[in-house]
């Protein structure tokens, strides 16, 4: 593993093919986008077609796909961080209801625009599996899964597989059921953002890269070489929002890696028998994600690396060897006939995490300001699905869309630092050792489990 390339693997599919074109010392534009990624190109993309007169300026730091938007796991999930029963909590049943039907078409609106612009991006439609790897695990998924019928989905959007129909989809070393959806599709992330980037800049978009935003207020943003005047400026910074003033403890970097294998050769692939290319990642609270990718890797994430003291992104902390030799294991806990499969590539990143894990459209317009994000890593989707939400709030069109309940809706701040540093590690090492517990004695640790749930 440590040959390993430490990149993304989805980088080696596709290239940046135009030159850098960096943000002039003076201009001025109607829409002035901070981010390069997926949150950003989709909302300029919806801008200009709803807007077609609109001057947009799309501005990133590095190159576009730089931050999660290039380097995620590549599920496209029509699922949010919270459950409809969650939602339902907070917004109503209605409304959690509405926002999942409108997350699950979204899947369909992006399949829609990648044929139409034909963006080659290895999209796939294979569902998802989460399998349940104790008893105990089967027993929580199956009452998750009563709730969700409770708030309204059906069979169709979410089913238990008992253990002896879980191999209709992969083979995993145990299994005691799994719960399947239909609702989510594997992508290479980063040839989506290119082929989003490329359609933006043949309509007249700018995309103004290696261009770093200092600071921005009331339609005039501070960047690297000068200073650019807009009549609204839209925020999609996500896990880099702490650096800014506006966004200051709205969201926190967690960081999430990756590791992915060289290609499977046949006796390989046809022990996973992995039929249809479902995503899968299992009932832990730790959470762990994984894809077949079709060019035969698996590509495996995972989160539980440390969170940095004052939210501090550094790119040394993309790499982490003991979180990774732990997603390496858990290929071989899983799928052990891949256990030898040598890692090819390795990386990581941190991703944005709202206190309440409540993702948002948020409006000013007398700051002619605007935000979306909070995706607490379930983006692909959502980036499309919050674009789209924020062009028909900010058009006053009355739609679906712009009554969604993450329209003006504030998560609450993190909490200063040090509480903020000791409350999120805490977190995380108990979710290890929750899981670690419950792996071994096939029972819930009661004490640590509530001390766990206060903390969130």
């Amino acid at each position: 593993m440590w040959s390993a390339a430490r990149a993304p693997v989805w980088h080696e599919a596709g290239e940046i093919d135009w030159p850098v074109e960096r943000a002039p010392a003076s201009a001025n534009v109607d829409v002035a986008i901070i981010g390069g990624g997926l949150s950003g190109l989709w909302s300029a993309y919806y801008l200009s077609e709803a807007l077609p007169s609109l001057s947009i300026a799309v501005l990133e730091s590095k190159r576009v796909g730089f931050g999660a938007s290039g380097r995620n796991g590549g599920w496209c999930s029509g699922f949010f961080p919270l459950m409809p029963s969650e939602l339902a909590e907070k917004f109503g049943a209605d409304q959690a209801l509405s926002a999942y039907r409108e997350s699950f078409a979204t899947l369909d609106e992006i399949e829609r625009v990648l044929h139409k612009e034909n963006i080659d991006c290895a999209w796939h439609r294979g569902g998802t599996v989460q399998s349940a790897s104790t008893a105990l695990q089967a027993e929580l998924l199956q009452q998750q899964l009563a709730a969700q019928y409770d708030a309204g989905l059906g069979t169709d959007d979410v089913d238990w597989l008992p253990a002896t129909r879980v191999a209709e989809h992969l083979r995993v070393a145990v299994t005691h059921g799994a719960i399947y959806s239909p609702h989510c599709a594997t992508v290479n992330p980063f040839l989506m953002v290119l082929g989003l980037a490329r359609v933006l800049r043949e309509r007249g978009v700018h995309v103004w890269e290696e261009s770093a935003i200092s600071g921005f207020s009331d339609g005039s943003v501070t960047h690297a070489h000068g200073t650019l005047k807009a009549s609204l400026i839209l925020q999609a910074t996500e896990g880099y929002s702490n650096s800014f003033r506006q966004t200051k403890r709205r969201m926190v970097p967690l960081y999430s890696l990756m590791v992915a294998t060289e290609p499977l050769d046949d006796a390989t692939i046809a022990a996973l028998d992995w039929k249809n290319r479902a995503t899968f990642n299992d009932g832990g609270r730790m959470i762990i994600y994984a894809q077949l990718t079709h060019d035969r890797r698996i590509a495996f994430g995972g989160r539980g690396a440390p969170y940095h003291f004052a939210s501090r992104v550094r790119s040394t902390f993309d790499i982490d060897d003991r979180t990774h030799e732990r997603i390496v294991a858990s290929i071989a806990r899983h799928f052990p006939a891949a256990a030898s499969a040598r890692i090819t590539h390795r990386w990581g990143g941190p991703l944005g995490v709202p206190r309440d894990w409540t993702p948002s459209v948020v409006i000013k317009r007398d700051q002619k300001y605007a935000r979306i994000g909070g995706y607490v890593g379930d983006g692909v989707a959502a980036t499309n699905l919050f674009a789209r939400t924020f062009v028909d709030a900010w058009c006053d069109n009355e739609s679906a869309l712009s009554r969604l309940p993450f329209v003006q809706h504030e998560s609450p701040r993190w909490e200063l630092e040090p509480l903020r540093f000791v409350g999120i590690n805490s977190l995380l090492k108990l979710s290890d050792s929750i899981d670690e517990f419950e792996l071994r004695h096939g029972k819930v640790p009661r004490v640590r489990t509530k001390i766990f749930e206060s903390l969130l």
